[in-house]
């Protein structure tokens, strides 16, 4: 197949087909994305650490990495395995680089005390408390549409505390 004309020199090496195809599944907002190209949304622009460095490093198989930021992580293990940790360290670590902090709770087993020895700032960090599932991932995407809005660059950590601790709103009409 020949190149069409008028194309781009540096997507030379583009398949025609994904070319067309990606032009037609982005009509609607962009979806499909060629790994070369600025705009590649899988390009990890920052890292929030863990609060401990070997831990980053097995995360991220870099030093002084963490979690990447821009991606959903969760963090899963046994009770009382240190999640609730992690986590807080994770929101310390967010406010430290200048981000905002949420801190979304489903058993409302918060501990400012807590919280403030780990190093968060609580008086600004953000605190929702809901019961469901669904209010959950609702409160999520309201965050990340307003954030989104107002204030596209800035890092935001959202740490739900938890999501398995959650029912959903037809388990709760049934009871």
């Amino acid at each position: 197949m020949k190149k069409a004309k008028g194309k781009d020199e540096s997507n030379s090496g583009r398949d025609e087909l994904a070319e067309a195809l990606a032009e037609s599944l982005n009509k609607n907002g962009k979806v499909a994305f060629f790994l070369d190209a600025e705009d590649d949304p899988s390009q990890i622009i920052d890292w929030v650490s863990t609060g401990n460095s070997l831990v980053d490093l097995a995360i991220a198989n870099r030093p002084n990495a963490g979690l990447p930021v821009g991606r959903i992580t969760e963090l899963t293990g046994l009770e009382a395995s240190g999640k609730s940790l992690m986590g807080a360290h994770l929101l310390a670590e967010t406010q430290r680089k200048g981000g905002m902090a949420v801190f979304i709770d489903t058993e409302t087993s918060v501990s400012t005390e807590f919280l403030t020895a780990i190093g968060v700032d609580v008086p600004k960090m953000l605190y929702i408390n809901v019961d469901t599932v669904e209010d959950i991932f609702d409160k999520i995407e309201e965050i990340i549409g307003y954030v989104r809005k107002s204030s596209k660059n800035r890092l935001v950590t959202i740490l739900v505390d938890s999501v398995a601790a959650a029912s959903t709103k037809k388990e709760m009409a049934s009871d």
